[in-house]
């Protein structure tokens, strides 16, 4: 015999061992938990409780609806323009919008896009510096005072 036969034939000897026995799981005697009982919630580690005020979370600016990124496309003879998936990162710095603030104002992002337009650029500024549309306060009427006798 070679010595792979012999490798081989150990091998199955030593998997079909007679005396081997199958390990089964111990049964215990004790009755079972009542799973009705409610169990109290584990107290909140410091660092998870919630504080009094947020903390990190801004508010959201209502600047309105968010512009739409163009981009230049070829043609046959020229460049068109049309509406492209999201603003490139590029565009986002040099309007000096943070990554964190576009999300949250929920601006289109096309993470594949390294081109910088100079009118998407300027498109974000514009939309950025306006104001926040403040709704109309109703004054309420006075009382009219009162007479003195």
């Amino acid at each position: 015999m070679s010595k792979s036969a012999k490798g081989k034939a150990s091998k199955k000897k030593a998997s079909s061992r007679p005396g081997k026995v199958a390990k089964t799981k111990k049964v215990s005697e004790e009755p079972a938990a009542d799973k009705s009982k409610k169990v109290a919630p584990k107290p909140k580690k410091p660092s998870e409780q919630e504080s009094p005020r947020p903390v990190g979370k801004q508010e959201v600016l209502n600047l309105g609806p968010p512009p739409t990124a163009k981009v230049e496309a070829r043609h046959i003879d020229s460049l068109q323009e049309r509406a492209g998936r999201g603003f490139s990162f590029g565009e986002l710095a040099s309007a000096s919008i943070s990554l964190v603030s576009a999300k949250r104002h929920g601006l289109a992002l096309d993470i594949r896009r390294r081109s910088i337009v100079e009118r998407n650029v300027e498109s974000l500024k514009s939309w950025s510096n306006t104001p926040a549309p403040t709704p109309a306060k109703v004054k309420a009427e006075a009382p009219p005072p009162a007479k003195k006798k």
